[in-house]
């Protein structure tokens, strides 16, 4: 979404943003196919700012009327007060929310949010562990690639 807004020779924007923000829509993407269940995956700044969005094609309209600003800093605060215990428990690898209609996941990513809702059709814990697996696996080609 970003990268695609910005075009290099227009606005003068560093070759590492677009990288990063490229980097980001594809990640979206991917984590998007990892489970039909899944409808949304939205990157979220630390100060709660949608950053990158990618919806399937039959969710798009009804996902952007219940994504809002409360709901994404509410994401990213919950993220960001577990990381107090830190030290004590470990690092959070992911955050489940249950709601009647869908179930939110997320995950922290470097000074990012990624939130994931999906349709209840699954087990929530499964799919988590997928995703932190592509996570995972996405940080390890990026890494490549920036060396």
């Amino acid at each position: 979404m970003i990268a695609r807004l910005f075009r290099k020779e227009e606005y003068h924007v560093p070759e590492h943003v677009m990288s990063f923000y490229a980097s980001l829509d594809a990640l979206c993407d991917t984590i998007l196919s990892v489970n039909k269940s899944i409808q949304s995956v939205s990157v979220i700044n630390k100060m709660g700012r949608l950053v990158e969005n990618a919806s399937k094609p039959e969710v798009a309209k009804k996902h952007a009327e219940y994504i809002n600003e409360h709901l994404l800093m509410q994401c990213v605060l919950q993220i960001s007060m577990g990381k107090d215990f830190d030290d004590v428990y470990g690092p959070i690898n992911y955050h489940i929310s249950e709601r009647a209609n869908l179930t939110m996941i997320t995950f922290p990513v470097e000074d990012h949010v990624i939130l994931v809702t999906c349709n209840k059709n699954n087990s929530p814990i499964n799919l988590a562990k997928k995703i932190v697996s592509t996570i995972d696996s996405h940080r390890k080609q990026v890494s490549l690639i920036e060396m």
